[in-house]
């Protein structure tokens, strides 16, 4: 298995020894109204760049962490077409991404699906024998960051507010020293009622993006991807995977089919997971806060028959994540790489895709 701080490294000295791979410092696009070189990791063996021979007229931009916005993306193609002093010598970069979108064309594979393998390994063995019970709190939910393309997770907030639902879970919400500014929705200030239900240690997980093994059922998990049509998932779908715990997902619509897609089970039936189809975001959140108000109201013994109903589901996706999932998204990742290589003519004679597979998984 490979650690995912060495994922980059691992893929040029393996898939793309014969192009350069570059990716943005740290996996996050910078903030810069331009890009530096000092803005850009760039593996290519230490050799000098020549396009003369064909190694390097292509390179490799892996922008995989985070979702692919336009502008951003923009302003790393004018520094690639810029990097080098003469004409001749500016370089095409190849897109990859961990997206599946109309602006994601040359290469996709699930950067997310590998970091999550790698930071999740431990809770394997710690959670294995735990089994799916009633829970002292109904729900849990992570909305830390509520601005920008995450603003409406300040809608779904103030609508768990207006239902009387916020004592019935834990829930984080704007607990990274942001102003108090940010806690007005529509003009009704909500930082008392949500606080209130906001313990201290579920900051400090969410910030580490480390795992909450807290006591709660259902994982209502706030996506980075809600109002773009793009089918992205990032390492918060697994939280709830990894911790036995059934989900629900706020995310661009589809979302819940490609996570079905790579093996994983979800929960229609049990719940009504209509809302992954619905175009409009309002009408996502309030049908997922409307599942979560129905099982509120819930007897305690008509709790217990849906957690039992959950349970083969939440077993099932706990053992594919650390069994079969692995393989599935190696194999992914190898396919999509070959006929990406076909399409652009490029030999991969020397590849030994069978000793990277095995390193992979």
């Amino acid at each position: 298995m490979v650690q995912i701080e060495h994922m980059y490294h691992f893929l040029y000295d393996n898939l793309f020894p014969d192009f350069r791979v570059c990716h943005p410092i740290g996996g996050v696009p910078s903030t810069n109204e331009k890009i530096t070189p000092s803005d850009i990791s760039v593996y290519h063996g230490g050799e000098v760049f020549n396009v003369t021979d064909g190694r390097y007229a292509y390179s490799m931009f892996f922008y995989d962490q985070e979702p692919l916005w336009t502008g951003m993306v923009d302003k790393y193609y004018d520094y690639f077409t810029r990097f080098l002093e003469a004409p001749s010598r500016i370089w095409k970069p190849f897109l990859v991404t961990s997206e599946k979108s109309d602006q994601a064309t040359d290469l996709y594979y699930f950067f997310h699906g590998f970091a999550a393998l790698d930071w999740f390994r431990g809770y394997h063995a710690m959670n294995h024998h735990k089994p799916v019970v009633r829970a002292c709190r109904d729900y849990i939910t992570f909305n830390r960051t509520i601005t920008g393309d995450r603003a409406y997770r300040r809608t779904f907030v103030e609508l768990l507010r207006s239902r009387d639902l916020l004592h019935r879970g834990l829930v984080s919400y704007g607990v990274d020293g942001m102003h108090e500014d940010y806690l007005a929705v529509d003009g009704d200030r909500i930082s008392a009622d949500a606080s209130a239900s906001i313990p201290l240690e579920l900051d400090r997980i969410d910030r580490n993006n480390d795992t909450p093994n807290y006591s709660a059922f259902w994982h209502v998990v706030t996506e980075t991807v809600f109002d773009q049509p793009k089918l992205h998932l990032t390492e918060k779908i697994f939280k709830p995977i990894v911790s036995k715990q059934p989900f629900m997902l706020l995310a661009a619509p589809g979302n819940l089919e490609y996570l079905r897609s790579y093996g994983f089970r979800t929960f229609d039936g049990i719940i009504d997971e209509r809302y992954d189809t619905m175009p409009e975001g309002q009408d996502r959140i309030n049908a997922v806060v409307s599942q979560l108000e129905w099982y509120c109201a819930l007897t305690d013994k008509e709790k217990t028959r849906v957690q039992q109903e959950c349970e083969p589901m939440v077993e099932h996706n706990f053992q594919h994540f650390y069994g079969q999932f692995r393989e599935i998204i190696a194999d992914e990742l190898l396919h999509n790489t070959k006929e990406f290589f076909d399409r652009i003519g490029h030999d991969d004679s020397r590849i030994d895709y069978a000793t990277i597979r095995s390193l992979l998984i």
